[in-house]
């Protein structure tokens, strides 16, 4: 039941933030493609399982919300989710924000890559010029806000108790070296 709340206001989340926030106050070059940013983000941060559902659902409320061809950008999402898990699972799955940051910086990228590419599979023409102003635009977007949202999506995966067992234990790990920390601070 937790999964599902969990999802469910992180596809809400990324609804309202995508159609109504972002548009709203952000300039086009700094508009970000939440959905990837967030789904990698659970994908580092939460169970594998849950993590691909959760690529999952995001793609398919991005095709709803923001694609022309239904279906294409949720099969992009998912081929980019697989070859960042096969590239880099290890470092994927550490704990650290850094790598979710990195992920889904690269997950933006190759995400839209392969939109263009299946786009092209069922015949749709783009302008390859175009295709590149539009992806340095989403490389620019999602290395600015991919680190507060990777930070935000995983506090919240901590919130509802959606954590992975390992980064769980390696973030109470850490919470406790700093509390040990701030102790002998206080002393001195």
């Amino acid at each position: 039941m937790r999964y599902a709340f969990t999802l469910t206001t992180l596809v809400l989340a990324v609804v309202i933030a995508q159609l109504a926030l972002v548009p709203a106050f952000l300039p086009p070059v700094l508009r970000p493609d939440l959905g990837i940013l967030v789904g990698i983000t659970v994908l580092a941060f939460g169970p594998r399982e849950f993590g691909l559902i959760a690529i999952f659902c995001l793609g398919v409320q991005a095709d709803l919300f923001g694609s022309a061809h239904f279906g294409v950008l949720t099969l992009a999402y998912l081929a980019a989710a697989g070859v960042i898990l096969l590239v880099a699972w290890r470092e994927l799955v550490r704990g650290d924000v850094l790598a979710p940051w990195i992920g889904g910086l690269a997950g933006t990228v190759l995400a839209h890559v392969f939109y263009v590419l299946f786009a092209n599979f069922f015949g749709v023409h783009y302008v390859w010029g175009q295709v590149a102003a539009s992806l340095s635009s989403l490389a620019i977007a999602a290395a600015v806000w991919g680190l507060p949202i990777a930070y935000l999506t995983g506090r919240w995966l901590a919130w509802t108790n959606c954590l992975s067992p390992a980064v769980r234990e390696r973030w109470a790990n850490e919470a406790r070296i700093n509390a040990a920390r701030r102790g002998k601070l206080k002393r001195a």
